[in-house]
């Protein structure tokens, strides 16, 4: 037999060969050439190393509601911005839908993404427990925190301490105004309070009969700024959770009657939101209350005819102005990987980063989420577009707060819709409009559960 061979014949491996052979050497020669032996063994067999794993990419949907326009733009670059960082990693795909409907419907049939930007009504979803809390994946971050958040942000979508929903759109109520006819009328600033502003709209008024002084959306996120100035509370005894409204107030007296002393005047109108657009663009209003969400439409809307001045809602008997925070956010629907959980988060912490709160604000004209965002923004950028400005103004008030999350809120704001409006217009009085609308908005208001 030969030396290079097994006993069986099979041709011997050169390492094999080399190990018989040492054998065959003097026990001192032995040990040197061993270590040599060693020390030339190919590194796939030394026993501390190991192959590396390969990357997965983890593949997840993302259910957003913004359809075109330049909002639907602006998520689409960020999607594919974050691609392209991220690539091996995670792969975001977007499907435009009714996310806050269509997710109702979806957790129950499992066909729910794995990330969802849906909009306040989330209530139902949380009471059901077909949400998974951000709780424990925020835990650590240094851009998801309570100080790096605005007030109302963060409490926004929270129930007992959990976050259910985290707000990726900050819509808030401003006034826009027409500048050249503030000017004509001799209004040198914007009215801080609710009583400059009834007499600016007078004022306007006498200059120029034809203008209608200002124009309002019979709209919840519009009638409760003025109510909450004046020390009114969203439900009884708070702002976020609770069984009962609290409408038959001095507050919901004097706020009601406010807008209804404009209205008999002359000096006020109400409409949708495209209608005051469209009439404030062609010169025929000089102030109309809307919606961060909606600025860049009015600029649009307004073209190069006149410069556009912002202000806040302003400022009630409490001396403060208040606020109303809506606007969609992202949710994790339950009964997804742990990976896939971990792939929706990264994409949420990434996207609260500054540079991305950067582009979504100047996109979209809705105000950045974080302080970090804000600071980040150009001083240029924030003096040509107050709008802006004054959307971070109101964002960063203490005295702004997040709408209820409440299961039947969205019922009360209808029906709190519908008060207005009577009250304002004289279908009915202040008075029995806002007890007709108590009784209604208590009935509606869950009893078993303060969500």
């Amino acid at each position: 037999m030969s030396t290079d061979e097994d006993p069986k014949g099979v041709m011997a491996s050169p390492r094999d060969r080399a190990t018989r052979r040492l054998r065959r050497l003097p026990p001192s020669l032995a040990i040197g050439a061993a270590v040599l032996l060693a020390g030339a063994a190919p590194a796939a067999a030394s026993p501390h190393r190991s192959d590396s794993k390969k990357h997965v990419t983890v593949a997840i949907t993302l259910w957003e509601s913004h359809n075109g326009g330049p909002v639907g733009d602006a998520m689409s670059a960020l999607v594919t911005r974050f691609d392209k960082t991220h690539k091996g990693s995670v792969k975001v795909t977007i499907v435009v839908t009714k996310a806050s409907k269509a997710l109702l419907a979806a957790i129950p049939a499992g066909t729910a993404p794995a990330l969802a930007e849906i909009s306040h009504y989330d209530g139902q979803l949380v009471q059901a427990g077909a949400l998974v809390s951000w709780n424990k994946f925020i835990k650590g971050s240094k851009t998801i925190t309570k100080k790096n958040f605005t007030p109302a942000v963060w409490e926004n979508g929270m129930v007992n301490g959990q976050h259910y929903r985290l707000q990726a759109d900050v819509k808030l109520s401003q006034v826009l105004y027409n500048k050249t006819m503030f000017q004509a009328a001799g209004i040198t600033a914007a009215p801080t309070t609710w009583k400059q502003l009834a007499a600016d709209a007078a004022t306007i008024k006498a200059k120029d009969p034809s203008v209608i002084p200002l124009g309002w959306k019979d709209s919840s996120a519009h009638i409760l700024p003025a109510f909450m100035s004046d020390g009114g509370t969203l439900l009884k005894g708070g702002n976020t959770l609770g069984l009962a409204v609290a409408f038959t107030s001095s507050a919901a007296r004097a706020s009601f009657s406010y807008f209804r002393s404009l209205y008999s005047a002359g000096e006020l109108q109400i409409h949708h939101g495209t209608t005051l657009r469209e009439d404030f663009g062609a010169g025929k209003m000089a102030m109309i209350d809307g919606t961060s969400a909606g600025y860049a439409k009015a600029l649009a809307a307004v073209g190069t005819s006149f410069k556009v001045g912002a202000f806040v809602e302003p400022a009630g008997s409490t001396g403060h102005a208040a606020n109303i925070d809506q606007g969609l956010g992202f949710v994790l629907p339950k009964g997804h990987s742990k990976a896939q959980d971990a792939a929706a988060a990264t994409f949420v912490e990434w996207w609260f980063q500054p540079s991305q709160q950067v582009y979504w604000a100047e996109h979209t004209g809705f105000a950045p989420e974080t302080r970090a965002g804000i600071k980040a923004i150009p001083a240029s950028y924030l003096k040509a577009h107050p709008g802006m400005a004054t959307t971070i103004q109101a964002v960063e008030s203490p005295y702004t707060v997040p709408r209820p999350v409440s299961n039947s809120y969205k019922e009360v704001q209808a029906a709190l819709d519908t008060a207005w409006y009577n009250a304002v217009t004289g279908k009915q009085s202040v008075r029995a409009a806002l007890e007709t609308l108590q009784t209604q908005a208590d009935a509606y208001m869950n009893t078993t559960s303060q969500l």
